[in-house]
């Protein structure tokens, strides 16, 4: 007994083998902190990269939503499809009525409808996240500021441990972007600077 005391305290006087001992303690902590920290900034990032394409989804969506004919990615459209016989015209905010009486004046006009662009974006819009469900809602033209509402589902691609541990791998991302009409915004201010002078010079 005498013996194991004196190596007991033989051992807490020598430092052999310290390191070794909190290298084996310590470090797994730190290995399974930095995996750990690794799968949680892979889990961020792919939600902001889903957010970000669906906001780009909402703009480019918005941007092209007065001319049918603009290419969905750049914008560009041709000078002759602006026009009502070749584009949307200046008669695409109209109703159905107002449609059919423009449709049987100008018998070859071209306008687009809402179901139109939204069966156009809804062909452009999933090219840009393949693996997601993408949504596109068309903005109320009526409002002051009309917006169009685009909705992205689906799994995020982490690992499926990650996956269960967080919202089952699944995520919803809804982005708003306003309809860009630079026409109507002319001619709505024509049309109060016109009668807003007629009306302050009346006597």
């Amino acid at each position: 007994m005498t013996t194991f005391l004196k190596k007991l305290k033989q051992l807490k006087r020598e430092d052999k083998g310290m390191f070794t001992l909190e290298t084996t303690l310590i470090f797994p902590g730190i290995f399974v902190m930095t995996i750990a920290l690794i799968l949680f900034s892979l889990v961020i990032y792919e939600q902001v990269v889903i957010y970000q394409r669906a906001h780009l989804i909402a703009e480019r969506v918005a941007f092209s939503w007065d001319n049918s004919k603009k290419d969905f990615y750049t914008g560009e459209f041709a000078m002759n499809q602006y026009s009502t016989m070749d584009g949307d015209g200046l008669y695409w905010r109209s109703n159905a009525i107002g449609m059919s009486f423009i449709q049987k004046v100008f018998p070859g006009a071209q306008i687009g409808s809402t179901a139109d662009k939204l069966d156009r974006a809804h062909a452009e819009a999933p090219g840009m996240l393949p693996s997601a469900n993408v949504v596109v809602e068309a903005p109320n033209m009526a409002s002051i500021n009309p917006q169009v509402k685009v909705t992205v589902s689906g799994d995020l691609k982490v690992p499926d441990l990650v996956a269960d541990l967080i919202m089952n791998g699944s995520f919803e991302v809804t982005a708003y972007a306003s309809v860009k009409d630079p026409v109507e915004v002319i001619r709505t201010t024509d049309f109060i600077l016109h009668y807003g002078e007629r009306v302050f010079n009346a006597n």
